[in-house]
């Protein structure tokens, strides 16, 4: 389908934007929008989710409309998601603007690439208070997609977002409060966070209260805890817990020192991209620990985790 602002989407997207924003003074930025960098959106069961204005009407086009979208009961039909998503917007349900709103920040199922368009989508399906739709424009600001980066702009809806239960956005103020980013660093409020994701079952929530416990960074030191927040979240195939899990066997800490077994730990992350799990890979290679010493395949991993050699499974 062509792209551009004189797309039939983008326009029918522009028609409802302008009926529903200009109430909540919404301001509908249309046209070419340089691409950012930074990760994409990652969509997350969004149908599933609801506000206090969705009604029954609403959300049925929007599931319908997924279903549409996987071809799960229905022929796979994207033109028909994307009519039924603009009908759902039409009636004001808040998750059609989110699910919308996606597609255009990511120039998919046939609806044109338009980042600030996506941030106005955003926008109005906060309105309705979504939790998703804060965490979503969490990662614009972050990203600068759609809007001017501003890091404080991001830890501000992340929050809004964990406050709404959000699992996702619980992580992602965890995490800019563990590192400082758009505010203080304040490691006992990541705690709070990191503990509330790893609640609804959040693996890389799960990974770095882990090593805040190993660490002792914002609650008392706790090797047991942290092995078995690792250890979960390895079950999850968390590629980072998978390599932290490596690093204990390899170094004997709080478990006894099984060489085989972190070889195994960081082959499972490596097979997951996971450069840190490269590297000690690589070093177990070279030094013949867990594994027959191989200097050729220990250089080849190192120069994957250096970005020097094309990705592939080990």
């Amino acid at each position: 389908m062509p792209g551009g602002r004189g797309s039939p989407i983008i326009l029918a997207m522009r028609s409802i934007l302008i009926r529903f924003g200009a109430a909540a003074g919404l301001a509908l930025a249309l046209g070419a929008c340089a691409a950012a960098s930074g990760d994409g959106y990652r969509p997350q069961a969004v149908a599933e989710e609801q506000s206090l204005r969705s009604t029954p009407e609403g959300l049925a086009l929007v599931r319908l409309a997924m279903m549409h979208r996987r071809g799960e009961g229905v022929a796979q039909d994207l033109a028909e998601m994307r009519k039924l998503l603009i009908q759902a917007m039409a009636k004001g349900e808040p998750v059609a603007y989110v699910e919308m709103g996606l597609l255009a920040a990511n120039g998919d199922a046939g609806v044109p690439k338009d980042e600030a368009s996506a941030v106005k989508m955003f926008e109005r399906a906060w309105s309705a208070r979504l939790p998703s739709a804060a965490f979503f424009l969490a990662q614009a600001h972050y990203n600068g997609r759609g809007v001017t980066r501003d890091l404080a702009a991001a830890r501000a809806w992340s929050l809004r977002s964990a406050e709404l239960g959000d699992s996702r956005a619980q992580f992602m103020y965890g995490v800019m409060n563990d590192i400082g980013e758009g505010g203080p660093q304040d490691a006992k409020t990541a705690v709070d966070w990191y503990r509330r994701s790893a609640a609804q079952n959040n693996a890389a929530a799960m990974n770095n209260l882990a090593s805040l416990f190993a660490a002792g960074r914002g609650i008392d030191r706790n090797d047991p805890a942290a092995f078995a927040l690792y250890e979960r979240a390895a079950s999850l195939n968390n590629p980072s817990a998978l390599n932290n899990m490596g690093r204990w066997y390899r170094d004997g800490r709080f478990v006894a020192r099984d060489d085989a077994r972190a070889v195994d730990f960081f082959r499972r992350a490596v097979r997951l991209g996971e450069r840190g799990a490269m590297n000690n890979l690589a070093g177990m290679y070279e030094s013949g620990r867990g594994v027959e010493r191989d200097p050729a395949e220990a250089a080849r991993l190192y120069r994957r985790a250096a970005g020097l050699e094309p990705e592939r499974g080990s």
